[in-house]
């Protein structure tokens, strides 16, 4: 019996002090990697009282990790102290000593780094510092006087009460952070507009691509079969040649066609951007028009961003976008990132996704490989518990990078062995453009980015062979269309640039009212912002006045008109603060009278010209050559945008 009492008491001292150890040093070490420029980065779009929600919710988590850390050490040493019982005290100390070492030692090399980079040293000099780092440590603890130092530099913190308190502050920190998540959830949860009694009797849904190129759709006259399903739905469509994204990377696109409004006036700016203005939200409108609402968006900064409590989605499914343990992690620790209204749950799930990716040695782009079939299977089941007079949403994340096209596909514009060189590889010496040397290697991604548009269209025929067969075909109006486009021209890879060049931003319109029998090709010049107010006409409802776009109904039976009419405007403002007037990134506008584009950069307040044929290419500039256009366009942007600051001449 004293020997179990012994065991007990040993154990228990020695899970606290292992507990201590490891939220001592997962805090710090979280703490130092917040500090390097991820708070900075929250002050650009969350307030000041989120910012420290934010901070604690990593705190918390990092200290609840030390707690399993420090119990699993515990849990594995607790054979060899079983066994030795003469010597059970000396081992638990010798353990905790170990302990002391394995968290200073990563934890003093972390603040090193740290500090290296704050103060901009070269490669060479940071390698040379760890090196000395390393040797100066091993030293120290083959020094009897040293090493005495280093094992017993944590003892204030390892007596008895003040482990015992850094467990139960962890406990009851964590405990306060699920309660007021759980009560702030609770008040952002506004009361849902009252629907109809009853429930119109048209369908919509709407289909967008993520990264999806209209110049790269066959549709659209590419020379490649690319999009032979989306072309047969196009045949009895009406088909809008020239539109553009507000934006050139997710999440603002996303925002304008949730909104209707422009990155300047959703105040989404970054990629973790949010929507700010409760109600201000298209399923927000036709819900109260009656219509029973749903998405699936396989973009988690999509998801994240619709999934706020004030678009009311009647049904809105949390994708799994990396299937294992993340994911077990992700939902057994819901209490402490709930969708309260607060904070950024974005942040968390990339936070938490970045860290357990590098810890399994895993791709860190995971969540960009949800495949398109999946997609709409997750829209089949929504169809399934949707009644008639629905509208809803599926965003897909193919064709957008890595890409991956199925096996039918892989191998159909570009022999199978290219795909094996650079499958996943990064390319960051391409952004913000690449020399014209590295053409030749564009175009091979090019060729695997077109497959992988062929393995999206693909989907979307069985979807909506599938939607015929239930029967909702009919009455449903169908529109498809993306968040922004992708390059691989003009010196620009891919999105997300602030050039703003033509494949960057021209995405497909496609718009199949119920029994349309008829092909209609529009040319008129619109942007993102004309979505939401088109699906609310064509619903019977009046825009609301905080949308700014215009409606395209009107064109919908207007075939081979449009040359010549209207204007889009597109807005990059990733580096601006929401809290503070716009200062950086760049506002383009499009002119379909002229077909030119013109781009002012904010920063410089210099604008560039493009014919819009050549508007491709990132560094193009034609102002010189016709200044008076210049000019007006440079007067269009600012009349439609008076906020942005201007110079006084």
């Amino acid at each position: 019996m004293p020997s179990e009492s012994g065991l007990s008491s040993t154990l228990t001292a020695l899970w606290f002090r292992l507990m201590s150890l490891g939220i001592m040093g997962l805090v710090f070490a979280e703490g130092l990697l917040l500090a390097q420029g991820e708070v900075q980065g929250w002050t650009f779009y969350l307030t000041a009282p989120e910012v420290v929600f934010e901070v604690a919710v990593r705190l918390i988590f990092a200290a609840l990790a030390g707690m399993v850390l420090g119990t699993i050490c515990t849990v594995a040493l607790t054979p060899f102290l079983w066994h030795f019982k003469a010597s059970r005290e000396r081992l638990a100390e010798w353990a905790t000593r170990v302990a002391v070492v394995l968290v200073v030692f990563p934890d003093s090399r972390f603040a090193l780094v740290a500090l290296i980079k704050w103060s901009h040293r070269g490669v060479r000099f940071t390698s040379a510092l760890l090196v000395a780092h390393f040797l100066a440590f091993a030293i120290a603890l083959c020094v009897p006087r040293a090493r005495k130092e280093v094992v017993t530099s944590l003892d204030g913190f390892l007596d008895e009460k003040m482990t015992r308190r850094t467990a139960l502050a962890t406990v009851g920190g964590a405990a306060a952070l699920a309660a007021t998540e759980f009560a702030l959830g609770t008040t952002a949860r506004t009361v849902k507009a009252a629907l109809v009694a009853q429930r119109p009797k048209s369908n919509f849904l709407l289909i967008t691509f993520d990264a999806l190129n209209a110049e790269d759709m066959s549709l659209y006259g590419h020379r490649l079969p690319t999009t032979p399903n989306i072309d047969a739905l196009a045949g009895k469509s009406t088909v809008f040649t020239n539109f553009y994204s507000a934006s050139t990377f997710t999440t603002p696109c996303v925002a304008t066609m949730l909104t209707g409004t422009y990155p300047s006036e959703s105040h989404v700016y970054q990629l973790k951007g949010r929507t700010t203005k409760v109600d201000n939200s298209l399923p927000h409108a036709m819900r109260a028009a009656g219509y029973a609402t749903a998405a699936f968006f396989s973009n988690p900064y999509a998801y994240y961003l619709a999934e706020r409590p004030e678009n009311e989605f009647d049904f809105l499914p949390e994708p799994t976008f990396q299937q294992g343990g993340l994911q077990n992690v992700w939902d057994a620790t819901t209490p402490l990132h709930q969708n309260s209204g607060i904070g950024n749950r974005i942040d968390e799930y990339i936070d938490l996704q970045s860290l357990w990716n590098v810890v399994g040695r895993l791709p860190d782009n995971l969540h960009e490989r949800y495949r398109a079939v999946a997609s709409f299977e997750h829209a089949r089941e929504l169809l399934g518990k949707l009644p008639d007079g629905f509208f809803l949403w599926v965003h897909v994340m193919t064709p957008h990078g890595p890409y991956l096209p199925e096996p039918a596909e892989l191998g159909r514009f570009l022999p199978r062995n290219v795909h094996q060189v650079f499958e996943g590889e990064g390319r960051p010496h391409w952004k913000p453009h690449y020399e014209p040397d590295q053409q030749s290697l564009v175009n091979q991604w090019h060729l695997r980015y077109d497959e992988f548009i062929v393995t999206a269209d693909r989907a979307f025929g069985a979807f909506m062979s599938d939607l015929e067969s239930r029967g909702r075909f009919q009455d449903t109006t169908i529109i498809v269309s993306a968040d922004h486009g992708e390059s691989f021209e003009g010196g620009v890879f891919q999105h997300g640039s602030a050039y703003q060049t033509r494949p960057v931003i021209h995405i497909p319109l496609i718009i199949r009212t119920p029994d349309q029998k008829d092909y209609h090709r529009i040319a008129v010049t619109a942007d993102q912002t004309a979505l939401a107010p088109t699906i609310l006409e064509l619903a019977g409802q009046k825009k609301p006045d905080w949308m700014r776009g215009d409606s395209l109904v009107k064109w919908l039976n207007r075939d081979g008109q449009g040359e010549g009419e209207g204007v889009a405007f597109c807005q990059y403002l990733e580096r601006n603060s929401i809290f503070r007037p716009l200062r950086h990134g760049t506002i383009g506008v499009i002119d379909g009278r002229s077909q030119y584009q013109y781009v002012l950069d904010l920063d410089t307040e210099r604008g560039t010209l493009r014919p819009l044929k050549e508007a491709q290419i990132w560094n193009l500039d034609r102002a010189a050559e016709n200044p008076a256009l210049a000019e007006a366009l440079r007067a269009a942007i600012y009349a439609r945008f008076p906020e942005l600051p201007q110079k006084t001449p």
